[in-house]
């Protein structure tokens, strides 16, 4: 079947899943104990000299904004858990943009994905939508420090829209699919193809409506014989799209 809408998933499907797990997380949480101590506490959003991360930890449970520990610890405990928390995710694209702007943090994005999307945008009806757990403010900023053999680069311009939880909905939800589908304006739900590495998304896009396929990278969990027996398309580039 033919596609004119791309919507993709970030880690584990353009990019390496260790980049999110074993440098972006350990850096948020080598970061997030200097900034926390910076604040004031009890937590109060309404002081109007509040700064960004105060008023996106304000966002917390407010017995949890006590106290710079209590604080530390539910957040710490949210990222081990890898909880997919609105709050803790607004709260990690603010760090990671200080690690970005500072060159500390640089994303591998595959480069068979970025050639992929560079040429299915030259089709002029073709658009490409990002959708990950990830805030959009993370997603940007990832793709707006992509690794390259010349330094980074900004990959953004090619991305028609962006979706995360908070605008569309968890990722194994078939509502949240319909709701992408509603916001991109497509009443065909199968000219829109959905990649990611977890079957469970595969598995609400196509309940959708969409086209679907279950993306294999390094360092992915792997598949089951439950998974691969569900019939879905398996590709391990976008060279096979």
């Amino acid at each position: 079947m033919t596609y004119n809408k791309l919507v993709v998933d970030i880690e584990g499907t353009v990019c390496s899943i260790s980049f999110v797990k074993d440098t972006l997380f350990p850096y948020f949480l080598e970061q997030i104990p200097l900034k926390l101590r910076e604040l004031t506490y009890p937590i109060n959003s309404n002081d109007e000299h509040s700064s960004p991360i105060t008023s996106v930890v304000a966002g917390f449970p407010s017995d949890k904004t006590t106290s710079y520990e209590t604080l530390l610890e539910h957040i710490t405990s949210l990222v081990r858990q890898d909880i997919k928390d609105p709050t803790l995710k607004s709260l990690q694209g603010l760090v990671w943009q200080l690690g970005y702007d500072n060159g500390d943090l640089v994303a591998p994005v595959y480069q068979d994905a970025i050639d992929f999307i560079q040429r299915f945008n030259r089709v002029k009806e073709n658009k490409v939508y990002v959708y990950s757990s990830g805030s959009i403010k993370a997603q940007k900023l990832l793709f707006g420090h992509v690794g390259g053999p010349e330094g980074s680069f900004d990959l953004n311009p090619e991305f028609e829209g962006y979706f995360d939880i908070t605008t569309s909905g968890f990722k194994q939800e078939t509502s949240s699919y319909e709701n992408i589908l509603k916001d991109i304006g497509e009443s065909t739900p199968s000219n829109v193809l959905f990649l990611s590495d977890n079957v469970k998304e595969v598995q609400a896009a196509v309940s959708a409506g969409m086209q679907s396929y279950i993306v294999v990278r390094p360092g992915n969990y792997p598949l089951t014989q439950e998974d691969k027996s569900l019939g879905f398309k398996i590709i391990d580039n976008f060279e096979d799209l």
